[in-house]
């Protein structure tokens, strides 16, 4: 018994050390680490209560049964199993156990690595040199795009040059993610990469960067002696509404006729990216969505007197979701805009996210969103105005087929008033 309570409290020191220390280095806390405060403290709380049992025959805690439980179980696995545990480990697979339990499709645990390659998505950038590499069978690598503003490309490397070393280290049978790994790093150290071109070895020295990914790009397409601007967005990321701003601000200088926001396979993003980019467009105090939490329902307004008076159309299909069906459900009640394509995915749930200590992440569900005359889209998608299935553009029609239907829509008069 005495070794046990030895053990205990050494744990109880650690944990508290590890606490303190933590304190000294940030002002704020993030899941992982309240859940670890509360067990440290839990664990504590239990050793003070075996005391204070031990000496009046009563425990005294405040703690709930059900967190005692958890606690109890963390530490007798920590301390009694045959082999070594991980504390940390133990602790991501309660907390993954717990995401789980709730059976959403949405909440979702995430490694670090999983975290790493969605926060790049989100956030819409990432430290490295700016290029785009294609693996071929034979195991080479070649840089199939090397951004014109990255520092890749300020360095000399060019589009078509194979990779074959990096920091020295000969890549050649490696793969296309080892190789991406290799690339990446912290910004603003160095690495080396040789490359060969035209049967030439060259090496560059590169500094790594944090290098915006592009999510956003734009068109003047003339058709029917009208100028249509023609957007695709890809995801609505951290910077996607700037870059949305970046281009519209391009076509409106062209003195477009009409717009085409292309939204097809955009599977959503950042809620706040597209509230921005729906507030360019939209009439000032115009009802954008609804938000629905479990005791309220709170309505979003377009507070921004910047709006946009041509006719537009929403391209969309079975892989537009979240975000992009809060774009098209928007502009198609408040008869902004027509929608073109077929129905789309069916998603109205919001979710959170929340780091852990160990870069890992969780996100969950905490609010559904509604569209602004209240109806909820989930398992259902957004139907659209006019309903056409996709074919590849040919030689006859340069545009695919919802496209061309856009075009057509845009600019024959008729069609749009009936």
């Amino acid at each position: 018994m005495k070794d046990k309570v030895n053990n205990l409290v050494i744990n109880i020191k650690k944990r508290l050390a590890k606490y303190f220390n933590f304190l000294n280095k940030e002002n704020k806390f993030n899941l992982m680490e309240v859940i670890a405060v509360a067990i440290i403290t839990a664990i504590f709380g239990m050793f003070v209560g075996g005391i204070l049992m031990y000496k009046k025959g009563t425990l005294n805690t405040n703690i709930k049964k059900e967190l005692n439980e958890f606690v109890n179980t963390y530490t007798e696995i920590l301390n009694e199993f045959y082999q070594d545990v991980s504390s940390d480990g133990l602790l991501e697979a309660g907390i993954n156990g717990m995401v789980n339990y709730l059976g959403d499709p949405y909440s979702v645990y995430m490694d670090q690595d999983a975290s790493e390659e969605f926060n790049e998505q989100v956030n819409g950038e990432y430290v490295g040199i700016g290029i785009e590499i294609i693996q071929y069978e034979d195991m080479r690598i070649e840089v199939q795009n090397a951004y014109l503003d990255g520092p890749a490309y300020k360095a000399g490397i060019r589009n078509g040059d194979i990779i074959t070393k990096i920091n020295g280290e000969d890549i050649q049978k490696k793969s296309l993610t080892e190789v991406s790994a290799l690339v990446k790093g912290k910004e603003g150290t160095k690495l080396e990469v040789t490359v060969t071109r035209n049967d030439e070895e060259k090496t560059f020295k590169i500094t790594r960067a944090s290098i915006d990914i592009t999510s956003v790009t734009s068109q003047v397409i003339e058709y029917n002696e009208a100028k249509i601007g023609y957007i695709t967005i890809d995801i609505f990321a951290a910077n996607t509404d700037s870059q949305f701003e970046k281009e519209l601000k391009k076509l409106d200088n062209e003195d477009i006729d009409f717009l085409i926001l292309d939204v097809r396979s955009n599977s959503g993003g950042y809620l706040s990216s597209v509230t921005n980019i729906l507030s360019m467009i939209l009439d000032k105090d115009t009802l954008i969505y609804q938000l629905k939490t479990k005791d309220k329902i709170e309505k979003i307004y377009d507070k921004t007197a910047e709006k946009r008076d041509y006719k537009i159309a929403v391209l969309v299909n079975g892989g537009s979701a979240s975000a992009s069906e809060v774009l098209t459900a928007a502009l198609k009640e408040n008869k902004q805009a027509l929608i073109v394509g077929t129905t789309t995915y069916g998603k109205s749930k919001v979710q959170k996210t929340q780091e852990l200590s160990n870069g890992s992440t969780i996100k969950y569900t905490f609010q559904e969103w509604l569209t602004p005359s209240g109806s909820s889209i989930d398992s259902q998608g957004i139907k659209p105005d006019v309903e056409i299935k996709y074919e590849a553009s040919n030689t006859e029609k340069p545009y695919d087929s919802q496209l061309q239907k856009a075009l057509d829509l845009l600019t024959e008069k008729t069609n749009l008033e009936e």
